[in-house]
């Protein structure tokens, strides 16, 4: 037997966990198709709320046509005043945080039944800052995790930020010291340390003095989606288009933007299938002066599509990291729209939110009172790092660092696993 402790890595998009075992190593837990990541989305069956289903069959099941309530991307609504609220699940009210619970109870549950036996203790992973510039609901945000935490069956609950987390999982593979940069771009945030690493480091109970500086900034992944479905996909929805003249006065007003927004954003789609906000769509359809492209705005959410339109972007944003040129049909809508996205126009819709990242990245170097060339090590982890222009714009800022990608996916879970087995050994 062995120490019943593990790390957990909720993502906005994927979540990893892992376990340490009698041999003194982290070891990833496996879930679908043997794969040790697990999207972060969770389906609720119209025949039976109370029994969810989670990551690829959960999205399956919803693309596939099951009727039922879909979520994805919740991590992102912790810090925020939704979490205060509850939401309409087959009409049966719901909290988000009994959402989450679900969620992370299955984490947990997954793990113990792969170790046979009971977890008592996890460090769970969490971004520097939950929200921007407002520290009351980085609090909130950690403490609603804790108490879902304690609620999931966890009696010793502690956190570790996300980018440090990352760089334990490196350190044991490192042959001398260095002044490592973690740059971790997941689906909510994006987080950065700068941390000495070294393997006489790795025991110290206390790494306070090896941390120099941590920043972070709440966009990632989802914000490219939402950058790229704004300029290449909404066009066709009849974004930037225009209201027919107002009976009375002749006014000329543009189509509303929101509604468009909220669509591009996986944690406020849902928003969008009240009564009120079908009335509104419909309404914006019978008003609008190009109603051959708002078709396609009020079918999508009229049929509630607006995941399966979001799933179709993700895979669009993923092909061009390799394509120059990616063609989409939207065959799910009666209209069939075909979008063209090419790397330039996806490049250009990205561009401003890369630059935010590259601010928080300066910050974190200024703060630590380092300069980019005293980087030796770049450990690069989380999925937007793939994306070609993001990863080449941060890595031109550091000419005399290596690059490390290793376990680009799971390096955070393993991490929490090391930092697990110095708390509660």
């Amino acid at each position: 037997m062995y120490n019943t402790y593990c790390g957990i890595d909720f993502g906005t998009t994927n979540s990893a966990v892992s376990v340490t075992k009698f041999d003194k190593k982290p070891h990833l837990i496996t879930f679908e198709n043997n794969k040790t990541t697990i999207p972060s989305a969770i389906f609720f069956p119209e025949e039976n709320t109370y029994s969810p289903i989670f990551g690829n069959s959960a999205i399956h099941k919803y693309i596939n046509g099951s009727l039922g309530r879909f979520m994805r991307s919740l991590k992102r609504i912790l810090g925020t005043d939704l979490m205060d609220l509850k939401t309409e699940v087959n009409e049966i009210r719901l909290s988000y945080e009994d959402i989450i619970l679900y969620f992370i109870k299955y984490l947990k549950q997954t793990a113990e039944k792969q170790i046979n036996q009971s977890l008592d203790s996890v460090v769970l992973g969490r971004p520097v800052h939950f929200q921007d510039f407002a520290p009351e609901q980085d609090q909130k945000a950690e403490s609603v995790l804790r108490k879902i935490a304690y609620n999931a069956g966890f009696k010793n609950i502690s956190f570790q930020y996300e980018p440090i987390s990352a760089a334990f999982s490196h350190e044991a593979k490192l042959e001398k010291e260095q002044l490592a940069c973690v740059i971790d771009i997941g689906g909510g945030t994006s987080d950065f340390s700068i941390i000495r690493l070294g393997k006489s480091n790795s025991q110290k109970q206390d790494r306070t003095s090896d941390i120099l500086a941590n920043t972070g900034i709440r966009i990632g992944g989802n914000d490219f989606d939402s950058n790229l479905s704004i300029n290449c996909f909404m066009p066709e929805f009849g974004y930037k288009t225009l209201l027919k003249p107002d009976e009375y006065t002749g006014r000329i007003l543009p189509v509303p933007n929101q509604p468009y927004v909220e669509l591009s954003e996986w944690s406020s789609i849902n928003s969008l299938y009240t009564y009120s906000s079908k009335k509104n769509i419909e309404q914006i359809y019978n008003n609008s002066a190009e109603p051959q492209k708002v078709v396609n705005l009020y079918n999508t959410i009229r049929e509630e599509l607006g995941h399966t339109l979001l799933n179709k972007i993700e895979e669009c944003k993923i092909e061009l990291s390799n394509k120059d040129e990616v063609i989409t049909t939207l065959n799910f809508l009666p209209t069939s729209p075909t979008i063209t996205s090419n790397v330039r126009d996806f490049e250009k819709a990205i561009h401003k939110t890369t630059q935010k990242i590259v601010s928080s990245l300066n910050e974190c170097l200024t703060q630590a009172q380092v300069s980019k060339h005293d980087i030796g090590l770049i450990i690069l982890t989380g999925g937007s790092t793939e994306i070609p222009y993001v990863k080449n714009t941060i890595l031109k800022m550091f000419p005399n660092a290596t690059i490390s990608e290793d376990d680009k996916m799971s390096s955070v879970a393993l991490g929490l696993s090391y930092d697990a087995m110095r708390l509660y050994k």
